[in-house]
């Protein structure tokens, strides 16, 4: 319910908070990337060195966003500093930049889930062809699968934030158990250490392959500035959510340094495994590694990945325009709480209708 001066109720545990992060920041790149884009860009020590310096930098970003939660402890985030200290026209255009951030996401996870299915059971939702957009086929079947799950993140949320909290904490812990044990079963096979070698790309800059990850940080960790926008949902003192926001970077960095390290470690030298031009480098080391069931475990940590991070994304894009309809900048509909549930179900319901069209153009 929420409370009776019409305001959020504060149900946020620390725990829920950082899983809010995490999951945010962990999708389906973090499996999907090592083999496509990290490894061939800088190498196993170049995308360890450059995760590092990356995270380095969001955490210089984090301990801002502390200090900013601590002084406007209000759902909106960035649009409230915004407007605090820029005037409502600045607000008014970083408000919007983050919705679209936001709200983008959404279906992008939502589409994603067709392309972990190609990759792990190639052919079950790939049903029912209906036409390509930019080279990608469009299945009725992986179009009812992510509208489905759009929707039901949508009444996750609405039914409350503590059961949307729940949810996302649920499954952050999956997602991260399920990597460390997958990495925890390939080190028990005794890999070959010396597949790691050469650290860098050979007959290139080291500095080159370093920063091409290092470039790619603010993408990587996009997800952790979701924390202030339920600011107001917190049931602890917002003095503890710089060191939340700190651990969940520093744990999110460790996953793809992790999944980077199983990739590379793998079958044989990871220049070698690259060049042999598998469509998942690393399900195809997991299969040959540990089996099947370490390919169904990565499968599920995959699945969370997606969930957490459409759940993630339903909560911050609604209380932004919760936030913004609030200050006039969008109308006051959006900022309505629903009496029972006490959730901006306005904002989730319209947030639901737009992502509900990404699935009809297939995943490019």
């Amino acid at each position: 319910m929420a409370n009776t001066n019409g305001k959020f109720k504060r149900s946020m545990r620390p725990l829920d908070v950082w899983a809010l992060a995490l999951g945010a920041i962990i999708g389906w790149g973090c499996f999907v990337l090592p083999g496509n884009a990290f490894l061939p860009k800088a190498g196993p020590l170049g995308t360890a060195v450059g995760m590092a310096i990356g995270a380095s930098l969001i955490l210089v970003i984090a301990l801002s966003y502390g200090y900013l939660i601590r002084k406007f402890p209000l759902s909106g985030g960035e649009f409230i500093y915004t407007k605090k200290t820029m005037g409502k026209t600045n607000a008014f255009i970083c408000g919007w930049g983050m919705i679209l951030a936001y709200w983008s996401l959404i279906p992008l996870n939502a589409t994603a889930l067709g392309m972990i299915s190609r990759y792990l059971f190639p052919g079950i939702i790939q049903v029912g062809h209906l036409y390509q957009v930019a080279g990608w086929d469009v299945y009725a079947g992986e179009v009812i699968v992510a509208s489905l799950f759009i929707i039901l993140m949508a009444i996750v949320n609405i039914w409350g934030i503590k059961q949307a909290a729940w949810t996302q904490t649920t499954i952050a812990l999956t997602l991260v158990a399920g990597i460390f044990m997958v990495t925890f079963l390939i080190l028990t096979q005794g890999p070959d250490w010396s597949n790691l070698t050469p650290g860098l790309p050979q007959g290139q800059n080291w500095w080159k392959g370093v920063f091409a990850i290092v470039a790619m940080a603010p993408w990587a960790f996009i997800g952790f500035d979701c924390i202030p926008q339920s600011a107001e949902e917190y049931n602890f003192s917002h003095k503890k959510s710089t060191g939340i926001m700190i651990s969940a970077i520093l744990v999110a960095a460790l996953l793809y340094i992790a999944v980077c390290a199983v990739t590379a470690t793998g079958l044989k030298p990871w220049q070698e495994l690259l060049a042999d031009r598998n469509n998942w480098p690393t399900g195809h080391v997991v299969r040959n590694t540990i089996g099947l069931a370490g390919l169904v475990i990565l499968g599920i940590a995959m699945f969370c990945a997606v969930v957490s991070g459409m759940n993630a994304f339903y909560i911050s894009t609604s209380r932004l325009m919760y936030a913004m309809a609030n200050e006039g900048s969008l109308p006051k509909w959006f900022g309505q709480l629903s009496p029972k549930y006490g959730t901006p179900k306005h904002a989730i319901l319209f947030v639901m209708a737009a992502s509900l069209f990404a699935p009809w153009f297939g995943r490019e």
